[in-house]
């Protein structure tokens, strides 16, 4: 679904996941059991914000898109982060990803801040 990991990499990652309350793992699938897409949701606590949800991954197949499959997942992100008394819901996207910028804000997300991103490779 356009991220390049081994299989191994991935089954670690999500073992780690799959192993802590503070994450969740939603996972689409048709009747065939094909993926679909997925959805990974933090629950995190900062110093300045407080308590909140943040989605740090969703990913639907090419196949899927304009389906519905993200709606669905990102509204069983919202009921996961409403069960968890948690007040407001976060996502980050890429500046070049114009179409899930109108994806987010048509299902009511507010676009709050632009912000760039920076790392160092140890």
């Amino acid at each position: 679904m356009g991220y390049h990991s081994t299989e191994g990499e991935l089954a670690k990652r999500l073992a780690k996941l799959l192993s802590s309350d503070k994450y969740k793992v939603l996972v689409a699938q048709n009747e065939n059991t094909l993926v679909l897409g997925w959805v990974v949701i933090e629950h995190r606590l900062t110093l300045e914000g407080g308590d909140r949800a943040e989605i740090t991954g969703l990913v639907v197949s090419d196949s899927a898109r304009g389906l519905g499959v993200g709606k669905q997942l990102v509204q069983s992100v919202l009921e996961w982060a409403k069960a968890r008394q948690l007040d407001k819901v976060i996502v980050s996207s890429n500046v070049n990803r114009d179409g899930l910028h109108q994806f987010y804000k048509q299902i009511g997300f507010a676009e709050r801040k632009t912000s760039k991103q920076y790392i160092k490779y140890l």
